[in-house]
């Protein structure tokens, strides 16, 4: 952690928006509870995705660099995102959305709404989940900010099943967050699984949030990770925002949030792309940059823009903004 000595956190509580925060959950209903399932024939909207293990996440105030998407969209639909459930699990229900995906779909990803990691007992579910899912040759791959820590023996048994787990890092995370992250990041690894530090990077004015984001990125290399890069979006009314560069790029499908693209497409261990650029078929059998090293191994799926082609203007894929929205059929 002697990388992480000099993070300053004192920024991280800057990222608000009023027009989320002013809100009165009082006045919102509880999260409506779901089936866990997978795949568009459960109603989701990518054939990659499964039903998240909570129904809601944060509460409005505690939401991340308050401008998650998903929040927003239940707010205005009138629910308290904050009023989180575990979802039912009935195997039965999931392997008969398992057998009818798309028979090239080897991955699901679990964390798209919210985070497995809200609790110890909704870490505890995923174990039996995984097992169902490699019997069908599926491996998960898990987004999350790891509020809290798997046990040991969930670890073992989301290694042994191929889970990859991506832990959401940002220069505007606490201290205190950023260190439990790249713990479980170790632990994770030392078990035999795939760790993947996946940065919410933003182009910052401010010289603290700057060099925290570079103390992030050297701590990835120095560790041989195998990193992933999601450019964070601000909504224009985000407090936040004062801290970023004043040449604003917005992003092409979202106009009021400002966007600068991938930042660090030329620092090797950055292979992996976001999930919505993950082929159906995709695997990945490395635990250390260095072993894609010396594979010599080539990937070449990640078309998102980065910040040189914001700038060209060279930014627009047919496929590039792939978004859904947050609702389940």
């Amino acid at each position: 952690m002697n990388r992480l000595l000099k993070f300053d956190d004192s920024k991280a509580l800057a990222f608000q928006r009023p027009s989320l925060t002013s809100v009165n959950e009082k006045d919102l209903s509880t999260m409506p509870v779901y089936d866990i399932l997978c795949g568009k024939s459960a109603g989701l909207p990518f054939e990659y995705l499964m039903t998240d293990i909570y129904s809601g996440c944060l509460p409005i105030k505690s939401i991340c660099y308050g401008n998650c998407s998903a929040a927003e969209y239940w707010i205005n639909k009138g629910y308290n995102f904050g009023a989180r459930h575990i979802n039912n699990f009935d195997e039965a229900l999931f392997r008969k959305s398992i057998e009818q995906l798309s028979p090239d779909q080897r991955w699901l990803r679990q964390g798209w709404v919210s985070d497995v990691s809200l609790s110890k007992k909704s870490w505890e579910l995923l174990g039996p989940i995984s097992d169902v899912l490699m019997e069908y040759n599926i491996h998960m791959v898990i987004i999350t900010k790891v509020f809290t820590k798997p046990s040991v023996e969930v670890m073992r048994k989301l290694a042994a099943n191929k889970t990859e787990l991506r832990v959401s890092i940002s220069a505007i995370d606490t201290k205190h967050e950023i260190e439990r992250r790249f713990d479980s990041l170790a632990d994770y690894r030392q078990e035999g699984g795939l760790s993947v530090p996946y940065l919410m990077s933003f182009k910052f004015s401010d010289e603290i949030l700057r060099n925290n984001q570079e103390l992030i990125v050297q701590k990835i290399v120095e560790d041989d990770y195998i990193g992933a890069e999601h450019p964070l979006r601000l909504s224009n009314d985000n407090a936040g925002l004062e801290s970023a560069e004043t040449e604003r790029h917005f992003h092409p499908k979202f106009a009021d949030q400002t966007w600068f693209g991938r930042l660090y497409e030329e620092v090797g261990n950055f292979i992996l792309p976001p999930p919505t650029f993950l082929p159906a078929d995709y695997t990945f059998d490395f635990l250390r940059y260095s072993d894609v090293q010396k594979a010599n191994a080539q990937f070449r799926f990640n078309n998102l823009p980065t910040y040189k082609d914001l700038i060209e203007k060279n930014l627009i894929h047919n496929n590039t903004f792939d978004h859904a929205s947050y609702d389940v059929k």
